[in-house]
């Protein structure tokens, strides 16, 4: 692999891109995390235009779109629905999907280069179930899927800061276990 100036740029990226998308689990704004995330997904589209992986373009470029699109509708809903699965979301979601695959339709060039849609769309399914179980499985799921497409597109930083994703991921995992199945030590003895 030759390092050129372009690729030496679409690691700059790809590292902000990462970085900002990993920022977002230290954020307790919803505005700030939103502003991250389509940072993140706006860096991470022209790293992967710049070396050619078209299916993570259009995919970074829908997610940008969905999570405007969904944070608008979750800001306008009354507190005690926004936790619940309306006929909006269902809507939403068929919309989201039908995008994606199509999207991919159009890019892909064989199975390695919809790896980001395959995670794309876990994720997109992931959120709209509304699920913390089912958002940090996703979690496990989609980064698995991008740490391959990045060897695939040999994106050496989106190797590494995705597996420190993935990494966070498998923490968040173990963490909600542990939450929900706490250890109760006696100091008791019998």
């Amino acid at each position: 692999m030759e390092i050129t100036l372009q690729y030496f740029i679409s690691q700059i990226f790809i590292t902000c891109a990462l970085v900002l998308q990993g920022s977002t689990y230290f954020f307790n704004n919803r505005h700030r995390q939103l502003i991250a995330i389509i940072l993140s997904n706006l860096l991470s589209a022209l790293c992967f235009f710049i070396l050619g992986g078209y299916v993570a373009v259009v995919m970074n470029v829908i997610a940008i779109a969905r999570d405007v699109t969904s944070n608008f509708i979750y800001s306008h809903r009354a507190p005690e629905n926004r936790d619940k699965i309306t006929h909006t979301d269902c809507w939403l979601l068929a919309l989201w999907v039908s995008l994606l695959s199509i999207g991919s339709a159009f890019t892909a060039h064989g199975v390695l280069s919809m790896l980001p849609y395959f995670s794309t769309m876990i994720f997109t399914i992931a959120i709209w179930q509304k699920s913390v179980l089912v958002y940090r499985f996703a979690g496990l799921l989609t980064n698995s899927l991008l740490i391959a497409y990045n060897i695939f597109m040999h994106n050496l930083m989106g190797i590494v800061l995705q597996s420190g994703l993935l990494m966070f991921a498998i923490l968040g995992f173990i963490a909600y276990f542990r939450e929900r199945n706490p250890v109760h030590h006696s100091t008791e003895y019998h």
